[in-house]
């Protein structure tokens, strides 16, 4: 005999819990007006400036002893390079990518490249090291291949040269903000402005 689950008749509750005191940190100041009214207008209840301590039994409880019902729990921990970087010795960043030079060598270790998001690039011109992106990954895949055959044939090595850096952020409903530059400065936006 099959059972259909039951209809659940409560409105769900989104609640969203981020350790940092303002909503998407890493995007920067430039598109967070819309990302928190995109939020809010879809009703999601915010915990910011909090960390989950751990979920057992159906609740969540955050570090400040505050405790959330949940049904279902959705946790997203950042990115981190592969694992097969700790193989290769050398100086990594926090996410545990490699320092390579520009050329996409790694420092201190002859004949091994890294690209993707394996490497700590960094960016031609300002020097911000590149993000984990396809945007900055496929590029990096492209001079490391490049000079690694180079390597190999005896020709010269090309420098790694970055597209500009962009952000295109997917707000739903409340459309999508396009961002240029490190600074994310907002250079396109659909959908409605957010209230000031």
């Amino acid at each position: 005999m099959i059972t259909a689950p039951a209809v659940v008749s409560a409105p769900v509750r989104v609640v969203l819990v981020e350790h940092a005191g303002e909503l998407g940190p890493e995007l920067g100041a430039g598109p967070r007006p819309y990302l928190t009214e995109a939020v809010r207008g879809l009703g999601v209840e915010e915990r910011l400036g909090s960390t989950v301590e751990r979920y057992e039994d159906g609740v969540v409880r955050l570090a400040d002893g505050e405790t959330i019902p949940a049904a279902t729990v959705v946790w997203s921990a950042g990115m981190a390079a592969g694992p097969l970087t700790k193989l290769v010795p050398g100086k990594r960043d926090r996410m545990g990518r490699l320092a390579v030079d520009e050329f996409l060598r790694v420092v201190g270790v002859p004949g091994v490249y890294a690209a993707g998001d394996t490497a700590a690039a960094a960016e031609a011109g300002e020097g911000h090291l590149v993000m984990q992106s396809c945007q900055h990954a496929v590029p990096l895949d492209k001079f490391a291949g490049h000079n690694v055959a180079a390597g190999l044939l005896d020709v010269e090595e090309v420098p790694l040269a970055a597209a500009p850096y962009v952000t295109c952020l997917d707000l739903g409903p409340a459309g999508a903000v396009l961002t240029a530059g490190w600074d994310r400065r907002v250079v396109q936006l659909t959908g409605p402005r957010p209230r000031r």
